[in-house]
């Protein structure tokens, strides 16, 4: 962890490239090998990363097993599972989108119609951690969009999968489970294989070599968006806590040795007791990938002005951003480039990655300028039904005509010009 100004952080996102070779070139080796051996090239990979005594028959995982899962699990996680579950599909239940049909100026009519995906794949990761609550996140708007077919791949480590992830998804009513991760999930459904049927869009985060399969199979298969491996940013001042923001950001820097966590304040001396308590904290208590990630991609970083501040956050787009102030609508102004933003230092982020109800698959590595986190309609499609009256007709037809022919398209201009339509 360091302390840099504005132009370091920006200097150095500038200049950092997105793509490392290494992961993408391996990346594609899978994604050939599952294209061309298909179920052959998936059980290949999954004995050497997940589970060597896999067969196709166990990559299955069955409704009995669901079931079973999920009444090993204690009271107190069902509770758990089925608040979030409730929280979950409130929150989404706002974002149903409703077809609908209007007439224009003169007398065309318009009917736009919202129809559900047929076929998603929902990658669940679970090679560094469980995530039950991923299964929620992403299953619940496809469940609300009325998607027909949802199929979800959780890997396994040595063979053995979260019975809390397993009883999410029997929880959610889904019934078609696959023991498979990584890149090589994602290639399976985006040619689909004997074993795992071809989707049409695959969501949910996973770590570099998943979101690397998302980035390079678009365009086969739809993709939610580059989801992974995490970030947060707090916006600190000289009255927030820096034991709770220290924790704030071990949180989400344990959940991939490649996550990112940025604190940016005014004050240089709130920023020097934040890396204090990180470093006592991380002595004190025994935390998965925190050593990697807070050593590597930990940034206190220092602003000259509130304005400084807004420019840095909106340059760097976190996933997560949590802001110790006060709401006021200024911050809705200014800030334009987050996933979700959690105001005022009682609202820790992992409220969202659990039970508030929003949805944790976000943006991330800068992608929050032109997406925006998983929701329903990412779910749905829209079709436009076009019917052209004759008032319309006999306004438009001889510019289109005109700009047809201004554009050297000629058959685009006697499709209209051959149905004699009086102008």
């Amino acid at each position: 962890m360091r302390i840099v100004s504005k132009k370091w952080i920006f200097d150095s996102l500038n200049s950092s490239s997105h793509v490392n070779k290494v992961v993408s070139g391996k990346v594609k080796n899978i994604i050939e090998d599952i294209k061309k051996n298909k179920d052959r090239a998936l059980l290949k990979y999954v004995r050497k990363f997940e589970n060597k005594r896999a067969t196709l028959n166990n990559l299955i995982v069955n409704q009995k097993t669901l079931k079973e899962a999920y009444n090993s699990i204690s009271n107190d996680s069902k509770k758990a599972l089925k608040l979030a579950y409730k929280r979950i599909h409130y929150y989404h239940s706002k974002q149903k989108k409703l077809s609908y049909s209007f007439k224009d100026q003169l007398d065309s009519k318009f009917y736009i119609e919202w129809s559900p995906i047929e076929n998603v794949g929902l990658y669940i990761p679970g090679g560094l951690a469980s995530y039950p609550s991923t299964v929620l996140m992403t299953v619940i708007p496809a469940k609300i969009a009325k998607v027909p077919n949802i199929m979800i791949c959780v890997p396994s480590k040595n063979g053995e999968t979260s019975k809390l992830t397993l009883a999410a998804a029997y929880l959610c009513g889904v019934n078609k489970v696959y023991n498979v991760g990584g890149a090589q999930a994602v290639a399976a459904f985006a040619f689909g294989t004997k074993l795992i049927k071809k989707a049409d869009k695959v969501f949910g985060p996973g770590n570099q070599y998943v979101a690397e399969a998302k980035k390079q199979l678009f365009g086969i298969i739809g993709i939610d968006l580059p989801a992974g491996p995490s970030e947060i940013l707090v916006i600190a001042n000289n009255n927030s806590n820096p034991s709770w923001i220290a924790y704030d950001l071990l949180a989400q820097g344990e959940h991939d040795p490649n996550a990112k966590t940025y604190v940016v304040a005014k004050n240089k001396n709130i920023l020097l007791k934040i890396k204090n308590e990180l470093q006592r904290i991380m002595r004190e208590i025994k935390l998965k990938n925190v050593d990697q990630s807070i050593k590597n991609n930990c940034f206190l970083i220092l602003a000259k002005s509130q304005k400084e501040i807004y420019e840095i956050t909106n340059f760097i787009a976190p996933e997560h951003l949590h802001i110790h102030e006060k709401f006021n609508k200024n911050i809705l102004k200014n800030i334009i480039n987050a996933g979700s933003v959690f105001l005022g230092e009682k609202s820790p982020v992992a409220l969202g990655d659990y039970a508030i109800g929003t949805n944790h698959v976000l943006p991330t590595d800068q992608s929050a300028k032109f997406s925006s986190g998983l929701g329903v309609e990412d779910f749905t499609k829209k079709t436009v039904f076009i019917k052209p009256g004759k008032k319309t007709l006999k306004k438009i037809s001889k510019p289109t005509i005109n700009l047809a022919r201004q554009e050297g398209l000629e058959a685009h201009a006697l499709s209209v010009e051959i149905r004699k339509i009086k102008t």
